[in-house]
């Protein structure tokens, strides 16, 4: 009988930090210090992939992809969102602070900005408002509430207990809420911030994003999975038919590599690029198909 071959070792995030000032929604400018994710600080020649974590989530949440990344010589920065008092978790604070430290950090060369689950909205609305290379969105939100968020008024309701009990109270609901449901938190605080976040998403407005996008012929990449605990398959087709010029590839137990060129070719010459449903394949594709999103990446910035 042959023994498992051992698990290749991740590498450890390299972890930096920077003052940044922004705006909150209620016109307060926060200045706090941002701890971010930056494998190479110096640069890379090939380029840059920068990455927007779900709710909850972090840097982490892409470390299978930089892995990838690191073996190709490209530079990875993974952003993740404060959590303050006040703050209203929706994208206009989080864009504030994406551009505050984005400015800070000046990267130069090409840049692909790659979002998962609720960082999709602000990989695409950052692709916009920045010279981006390519854009890779990995089980991404749709225009209309997915099934990880309905019914909207228990989360309302939540929020309001949250409000109303005494802290330590309202902390441990939290927690053991967002334990009980598989989602890997380590305290009610970043609990309540990631439901608050989930429910203040832009939704439908992502259209008016993705319009704008198609108009500057920005390398895209969509990968989506038919065992999605939180996104219906459908909320995503929908949201593919407003992107221009992709390719489309279904598949139904991960993507081998003879699959896999026909993808890149999606990316050659004047193509947009693809959108990729593997149907076998849950939420979490930044680790099931962390090789074909780094190999895209690559492509994006060999193009």
């Amino acid at each position: 009988m042959e023994t498992e071959k051992p698990r290749a070792r991740i590498s450890e995030a390299k972890l930096q930090k920077k003052s940044v000032k922004f705006q909150a929604e209620n016109e307060k400018i926060i200045e706090l210090e941002a701890v971010y994710e930056d494998s190479l600080p110096t640069g890379s020649t090939l380029g840059t992939v920068v990455g927007f974590h779900g709710s909850p989530g972090s840097h982490n949440d892409f470390k299978y992809v930089r892995d990838k990344l690191d073996s190709m010589g490209i530079r990875f920065i993974g952003i993740n969102y404060p959590g303050y008092e006040g703050q209203q978790h929706g994208n206009p604070e989080h864009q504030n602070f994406t551009n505050s430290l984005l400015d800070e950090l000046q990267i130069e060369g090409k840049i692909i900005f790659v979002g998962h689950s609720r960082g999709c909205e602000n990989a695409l609305q950052t692709a916009v408002g920045r010279p981006a290379h390519g854009l890779v969105l990995i089980n991404p939100t749709g225009f209309r509430h997915h099934k990880g968020i309905r019914p909207v008024y228990r989360l309302e309701y939540l929020d309001y207990l949250y409000g109303i009990l005494p802290s330590f109270m309202g902390n441990a609901m939290m927690l053991g809420i967002y334990k009980a449901i598989g989602f890997k938190v380590q305290t009610g605080e970043e609990a309540i911030n990631a439901m608050r976040s989930a429910m203040r998403m832009s939704l439908e407005d992502q259209i008016a994003f993705i319009e704008k996008l198609n108009q500057k012929n920005t390398k895209k990449l969509i990968v989506f999975g038919g065992n999605d605990h939180l996104v219906e398959e459908e909320i995503v087709l929908e949201k593919l038919e407003k992107h221009d010029g992709l390719d489309h590839f279904r598949f139904e137990d991960g993507v081998s590599e003879e699959e896999k060129l026909k993808v890149m070719d999606s990316f050659t010459g004047n193509k947009l690029g693809a959108s990729v449903f593997v149907a076998k394949d849950t939420h979490f594709q930044n680790k099931s198909q962390a090789d074909l999103v780094a190999t895209v990446c690559k492509k994006m910035l060999e193009v």
